[in-house]
């Protein structure tokens, strides 16, 4: 009996459950969507708190406090929808008053205007909080209205996942997991909306479904979120193809640079995404490989070689450089010809010489529209804009930054610029006080993030401890960068752990470029008090000198300038950043710290005969006078016809040698050939490298003055790609040769034998 009456009520319990199950299910979608339409929003939220200059900390907590607020008054539906949207407001509103500390301001009023001025001193203690999360409270309604059509939800998901992929693609943000949490919130709303139309459609099917709801949600939801969960653990990979972005700029001849440090990969193999060589405007996150890009940028007819200084940057956060905008206050706007720019108030450069340069620029028309006029250091007149003499135009110039910048859109095709460079007076710098008045007002280019390590601040000390000047103490530092680290444009950061830019590369990427060196030596030089700021441009670029064979530059040489005047060409692979530093008296001195670099500094006139410029190439002086000039042309011939017999001679005893040489590395006795040449492995590594430099330059293969060996072999391996190996090999020890402390062991000179006669083999 009792089993009977048992089974008599099990229909009626599976009843009960379903009328449960029904009630649950009547609204079951509409909770649903709004739960992930939610989960779709957060994403965005994220993203916008990971911009620099987004939302702020407590703006985000408030927005997810909303968006949390109006799922729970959605969810307790009511049926009266003007209560219900009430109902949120009153709530959201009494939230966000506690949120902030509201305090209520009462006074008795008299009319309208005072009333609502009441209201105003009331509303402002929650501004702009409230419009904020009264932007997020119509903007959620909005998208769980938007979500209840499948059209609409895949449009919606494809939108929000093209945004996220440009803005990642082409900005420092990265989006990848809000991108999956994307995907994976429209992935949901899609099955909601399935389960939806099955329920209208097919009554049967979804009251089995209902019976059984577990078995079904449970093997969906596994499967979305592992998969979506598997993918953003994936490892990161390089782009097979190039991207259309990158394409167009390169058809433009501008350079495809990404500003700053480029995002890391994790993977351990790939440590960084790769763009190409050029000028940057941000820098807040320096490092990343690059490959060089040898667009033209501009050209400039100098009557002094320099490199052409753009901004200058005074902030060290631990990853980059940023601007401080303190100068912007000081900014004024040029006048005419003969205004003369302000100078920065706050140095003493009573004992500072220069000489007057004239530059005019002239950019070409795919250049890229920089806002930046560059120039040699210190710019002091804007002459002509356009081949314009100018009575107005918009430069704006910053004396505490030396910068010039246009005010307009873009930049103008030409200009014509004077500068004040000053003159290399080491005798005198080497006087210049460690302490002096000024220091309180150039505080900071001093300051330091508590980030840097320790070790670098001992380093710096370390390094000058035996100097007695500031400036023997930075040119110590220049010192030991330039010869300790060995150049790389595409430096290995997989192994890196240290989140300071400058701790990398010192201890453990220990390779880079320019950003790398500059950003080095100015943390360094502001470890030991002495004030530095980050300088980046272009390098003088190259001259049609730069260009001519051995033989065309001595026919040559009486036309060229002893102070490098010409016309140079800027490339994109001419982008570089460096180093000023100052020095009471003196004002700022710039340094170049760059493995294979150095800055062409001014030379005085009366110092000329002593002091020759500092130059990649020779140069000849004349005489002023036309009779001794012509007899000095003469004599010049004289000399260089006797020199070029010389060489001759050398040339045919020292090929002799080198078979000699070469017959002895092959039977293994390269210590002999070494003891005879009375030289060690490192230089002989060099010698036989730059014969290889000029065999490859008669061979057809331009080798330019401006470039690095590594640039060169870079530009090389285009041709040549199956010789890439032999290429890396070669200039690693190269460098290990030239640059490094490190001795080249015997193993060593004689494998880089081999790689040059295969490589003059095979080319």
């Amino acid at each position: 009996m009792r089993q009977m009456e048992w089974k008599a009520s099990r229909p009626a319990k599976r009843s009960l459950r379903r009328v449960i199950i029904s009630g649950i299910a009547a609204d079951w979608q509409r909770i649903f969507t709004a739960l992930f339409s939610g989960m779709f929003l957060i994403s965005f939220i994220h993203w916008f708190g990971e911009e620099d200059g987004g939302f702020l900390p407590k703006t985000i907590l408030l927005l997810y406090s909303t968006l949390a607020i109006v799922f729970l008054t959605e969810a307790a539906r009511l049926k009266n929808r003007f209560l219900q949207r009430a109902l949120q407001f009153l709530i959201l509103l009494v939230f966000y008053a506690i949120s902030l500390d509201y305090t209520p301001v009462w006074a008795e009023t008299d009319n309208t205007r005072q009333l609502f001025q009441l209201f105003l001193y009331n509303a402002e203690q929650l501004f702009p909080y409230l419009w904020f999360g009264i932007g997020a409270w119509i903007i959620y309604l909005f998208t769980i209205w938007w979500m209840g059509n499948k059209k609409r939800i895949v449009s919606a998901l494809i939108a929000g996942v093209l945004v996220m992929a440009l803005r990642d693609s082409f900005s420092l943000v990265y989006l990848w997991d809000e991108a999956a949490w994307l995907i994976l919130c429209g992935l949901f709303l899609l099955v909601v909306r399935h389960f939806s139309n099955l329920k209208d459609k097919s009554p049967e099917g979804w009251g089995y479904i209902a019976d059984y709801p577990i078995s079904f949600i449970t093997p969906i939801v596994l499967l979305l979120t592992v998969t979506v969960g598997l993918s953003t653990l994936a490892p990161d990979v390089t782009n097979v193809l190039t991207d259309p972005y990158t394409l167009y700029k390169k058809w433009e001849g501008e350079p495809v640079t990404v500003p700053g440090k480029l995002k890391e990969l994790t993977s351990p193999i790939l440590p960084s995404v790769k763009t190409t060589s050029g000028y940057s405007r941000d820098d807040s996150a320096l490092g990343g490989g690059f490959e060089y890009d040898y667009a033209t940028v501009f050209t400039v007819d100098t009557t002094y070689r320099s490199y052409w200084r753009g901004e200058t940057k005074d902030v060290y956060t631990g990853q980059g450089w940023k601007d401080s905008g303190g100068d912007r206050s000081n900014a004024s706007e040029i006048g005419g010809k003969n205004d003369l720019l302000k100078a920065d108030s706050r140095l003493d450069i009573s004992k500072r010489k220069t000489i007057e340069v004239k530059q005019t620029v002239t950019f070409l028309d795919k250049s890229p529209k920089y806002p930046v006029l560059f120039g040699a250091f210190e710019l002091k007149a804007l002459e002509s804009v356009d081949e314009k003499e100018i009575g107005y135009s918009p430069a704006v110039w910053q004396p505490g930054s030396s910068e010039m910048h246009w005010g307009e859109d873009g930049r103008p095709k030409t200009y014509t610029i004077l500068s004040e460079m000053p003159v290399l007076d080491e005798a005198g710098l080497k006087e210049a006080p460690a302490e002096y008045p000024e220091k309180k007002e150039l505080d900071e280019y001093l300051e330091l993030p508590e980030s840097v390590p320790e070790r670098v601040r001992q380093l710096a000390v370390e390094l000058t401890k035996d100097e007695v000047n500031p400036y023997a103490k930075a040119k110590a530092i220049e010192r030991y960068l330039q010869t300790t680290f060995p150049y790389n444009n595409q430096p290995d950061e997989s192994n890196s752990s240290s989140k300071d830019f400058v701790d990398r590369f010192l201890f453990e990427t220990k390779e880079g470029y320019c950003d790398y060196y500059s950003t080095a030596m100015a943390v360094l030089t502001r470890s030991i008090g002495l004030p530095s700021r980050w300088v980046k441009g272009y390098t003088s670029g190259s001259s049609p000198f730069d260009e001519m064979s051995p033989q065309e530059m001595m026919s040559r040489m009486v036309d060229r300038d002893p102070n490098g005047a010409g016309r140079y060409t800027v490339h994109n692979s001419n982008a570089h950043s460096w180093v000023e530093v100052y020095f009471s008296g003196y004002g700022w001195i710039p340094f170049d710290p760059t493995s294979g670099f150095s800055v062409p500094y001014a030379v005085d006139s009366t110092q000329a005969a002593n002091d020759p410029v500092v130059d990649d190439t020779p140069i000849d002086e004349t005489t002023t006078n036309p009779t001794e000039q012509t007899n000095g042309h003469i004599g010049l011939w004289i000399t260089s016809a006797t020199i070029l017999l010389l060489v001759a001679a050398a040339g045919i005893w020292y090929y002799a040698g080198y078979r000699r040489g070469r017959w002895i590395l092959r039977k293994g006795s390269f210590s002999s050939f070494r003891n005879r040449a009375e030289t060690n492995y490192n230089r002989q590594l060099i010698k036989e490298f730059e014969k290889l430099l000029r065999y490859f330059r008669r061979r057809g293969f331009p080798v330019l003055d401006h470039e690095t060996a590594r640039e060169t072999l870079n530009r090389w391996r285009v041709k040549d790609a199956w010789l890439s190996q032999d290429f890396d090999k070669l200039i690693a020890l190269f460098e290990k040769a030239k640059y490094s402390s490190r001795v080249v062991t015997e193993e060593e000179a004689a494998r880089a034998a081999g790689i040059v006669r295969k490589l003059r083999k095979e080319m």
